[in-house]
């Protein structure tokens, strides 16, 4: 009962800013953003994670730049989100928020036409959100995007199986029950949606490949979804895409194919560390883009360097066996050594 009742209470304290918002003219909305940007850096916890994540990931740069990438990264991070929640499912706003890039945009609808499953990767850069918006809108992609469901059933009803959904062509699926959600989407036809740089547990997939000069767990579920399609038949591509704002406000999609084609990769692990090389190049283009909030170089692996240990940030830790190991691989293991 208690717990329905804070649900409650938060969905209206989230609903009703969230309504006034989409209200406002583009400069108000503009000005909120930053305003939320400014408070968020104001915050000692937050700034000192965002920093300690650049200084991670580039330890040449001098402490004013971090300062400097630190302050933009916050503005860009509340303009972006906030810019998501106005435009969402308003067409002319989509139109004046975005736009995909040319080259971009004529092979998207290509691949649409030839009936080819289209595999997004993209990292946390720019407005990852939208393009969940401008893929169906601009090219017609049918496309079920992956998101981790929020705590509060109310709230999560509202975003992401509410919300979210009133775009045309988009899908929400959890990240609980991903692979089989995501495989059957793409038999129906659809493309599918994921984050690449997000911390996933060997256990579910994960492997540690490099990133910024240090090994970080990623997915390797676009590899795995890509052989599938192969597997069965389907056609399908992987597009590293990417939705960065421009000097001009907007929003500009692009998107990038892998270094080479798949089938001369040897591994999966080898196809997700192409896709982080590319993804790290361009967050270095747009660093002040990048989402540094995130615990990204969160988890030490055995096998570093003492140089590299150095330039882990203050909240690393070595993960324990459960990361490595299910459940039921523990038991057994722990039933091993008690019979011996």
């Amino acid at each position: 009962m208690f717990k329905k009742i804070r649900w409650s209470l938060e969905f209206v304290i989230v609903y009703i800013p969230y309504q006034l918002l989409r209200l406002l003219p583009w400069p108000l909305m503009r000005a909120v953003a930053w305003c939320l940007g400014l408070g968020m850096y104001l915050l000692p916890g937050a700034r000192k994670l965002v920093k300690a994540n650049i200084h991670a990931a580039m330890p040449e740069l001098s402490e004013a730049e971090v300062k400097r990438i630190a302050r933009k990264s916050f503005d860009h991070l509340c303009w972006n989100l906030v810019e998501y929640v106005w435009m969402t499912g308003k067409e002319k706003r989509i139109r004046r928020c975005c736009e995909v890039e040319e080259k971009t945009l004529k092979k998207l609808k290509s691949l649409v036409r030839d009936n080819v499953r289209i595999i997004y990767v993209n990292p946390h850069l720019g407005s990852w959100e939208a393009s969940g918006l401008m893929s169906p809108y601009y090219a017609g992609v049918n496309i079920a995007a992956i998101a981790k469901p929020l705590r509060n059933p109310y709230l999560n009803s509202f975003f992401n199986t509410g919300n979210r959904e009133n775009t045309s062509g988009l899908r929400i699926i959890f990240s609980k029950g991903a692979m089989r959600a995501a495989i059957q989407a793409l038999k129906e036809g659809m493309g599918v949606g994921t984050l690449i740089d997000q911390n996933t547990r060997v256990r579910d997939g994960g492997v540690f490949v490099n990133f910024f000069g240090l090994p970080v767990p990623s997915s390797t579920a676009p590899a795995v979804l890509k052989s599938y399609c192969d597997q069965k038949g389907m056609p399908s591509r992987i597009i590293i895409g990417c939705s960065l704002r421009k000097k001009n406000g907007k929003v500009m999609g692009e998107g990038w194919e892998l270094p080479k084609p798949f089938e001369e990769y040897a591994s999966h692990t080898e196809v997700l560390q192409d896709l982080m090389t590319v993804s790290e190049k361009i967050i270095r283009e747009n660093p002040e883009q990048y989402l540094w909030m995130y615990r990204r170089f969160q988890y030490i692996p055995e096998n570093v360097t003492a140089e590299q240990r150095k330039r882990y940030p203050w909240y690393a830790i070595e993960p324990g066996k459960n990361f490595y190991l299910k459940v039921r691989e523990r038991k057994a293991d722990t039933d091993g050594e008690t019979c011996a």
